[in-house]
């Protein structure tokens, strides 16, 4: 067995692969889980003044967790009050009002790094109910370059980078790619997500196997710019983050007869990250085999990378090996195949075309053959089709 072959299999393997072409989600990563939690303000919580701006404090503490997040029931300040949930030392503070971000009371906070995050109401100028925290997201895993060896597809050598080496040429299709943090199932999880032209504002896609109700989309933290400043540097951009609204559309991950099978979601996220982000596009353009692409993504939950080279040396372009593929059971022909590298945490990640900036494939099967060695994406022809009017796909 060649040198490259024998890679694969063997790292294939870590992502549950059988032999033969069959096609795994490269799954969602997960970095924590939920633990019951028990703090709860008095309702109505005190009035203030401005001796006394913070009217209520709760410090939540989880031992031994690489990160928090605190989850609100029944939040509701009064107008002009506002809550911050903050690390001890201030340096991380996000900050709620009203009944949140969602209108309905409960909210998942979002990360603070360590086991410890201080809750404070400031205010207190009306009659507020307050809160109840009934628990708290412990992560066991650390949302940075920390991570510990996590489930990869890489064939042969791994050639991906930072995506500041291939500034300026990339910038348009990787501004808009985030890392997707969220509460499914009482874990918590990492994927890869970007922002698509579409009929809703700042639409997102990811995979249907990562994100598939809207439960999950309401705890979704989307981080962009989560990224090397520099070419092989130390030092991280300046991160904006976003919090999940409404979740639009999904198909499945596995067909159900003729239906589904296209591993994809499109939601919204709150704010307007497409004015400082922008957006990618999707295209119904079919592909060719040797076609050329980039595979921008979040692997383990780390800083934005790019595949541009499929080896080490780089002296092999990422490009598209097969097309119109059926791997396990995603939809009939809709599977496109490259050598790229990935990892648990990229899924989700659109295929870029190089000469377009435009989507081609939505990336989410590892190992899905050994010889060669491919990873897979849903084809954007697919998905275009199938979420219609909810996206705004080019033809070329």
């Amino acid at each position: 067995m060649s040198r490259l072959l024998f890679r694969c299999a063997v790292v294939a393997a870590a992502v549950i692969l059988a032999s033969g072409a069959q096609g795994f989600a490269q799954g969602k990563l997960k970095v924590g889980d939920v633990r019951p939690y028990r703090a709860e303000t008095p309702h109505p919580y005190p009035l203030g003044t401005d001796a006394r701006p913070v009217v209520w404090t709760d410090t939540a503490v989880s031992p031994g967790a690489e990160f928090v997040r605190v989850h609100f029931r029944n939040l509701h300040l009064a107008g002009g009050d506002y809550l911050t949930v903050s690390s001890p030392d201030g340096l991380q503070t996000w900050t709620y009002t009203g009944r949140g971000p969602n209108h309905d009371g409960a909210v998942w906070s979002f990360a603070i790094d360590g086991d410890t995050a201080v809750v404070r109401i400031h205010g207190g100028r009306g009659t507020g109910h307050g809160y109840l925290i009934d628990a708290v997201g412990h992560g066991t895993v650390a949302l940075g370059p920390k991570n510990g060896p996590t489930p990869e597809v890489v064939c042969g050598t791994d050639g991906r980078e930072d995506v500041a080496c291939h500034l300026p040429e990339i910038d348009a299709a990787q501004r808009p790619v985030a890392r997707l943090l969220f509460v499914s199932g009482g874990f918590q999880y990492v994927c890869t997500g970007e922002l698509i032209a579409g009929s809703n504002n700042s639409t997102l896609i990811t995979n249907n196997h990562c994100i598939d109700t809207q439960t999950e989309t309401a705890s979704l933290q989307a981080k962009f710019n989560y990224q090397k400043t520099t070419c092989g540097g130390a030092t991280n951009a300046a991160t904006t983050d976003y919090a999940g609204g409404t979740m639009l559309k999904t198909s499945t991950e596995k067909r159900r007869g003729n239906k589904g099978g296209l591993d994809y979601t499109l939601l919204t996220l709150q704010g307007n990250p497409e004015g400082t982000w922008g957006e990618i596009q999707g295209t119904t353009k079919s592909v060719a085999i040797n076609d050329l692409i980039w595979f921008i993504q979040h692997p383990g939950g780390n800083q934005k990378k790019i595949g541009y080279w499929e080896d080490e040396g780089h002296t092999s372009r990422c490009k598209v090996n097969a097309i119109n593929a059926t791997y396990g059971q995603s939809a009939v022909g809709s599977q496109t195949g490259y050598a790229c590298d990935s990892q648990g945490g990229s899924s989700g990640s659109a295929i870029t075309d190089p000469n377009t900036g435009r989507a081609i494939a939505l990336h989410h099967y590892g190992g899905v053959s050994s010889n060669p060695c491919l990873n897979a994406g849903t084809a954007f022809s697919k998905i275009c089709a199938d979420a219609g009017s909810l996206l705004s796909c080019a033809s070329n």
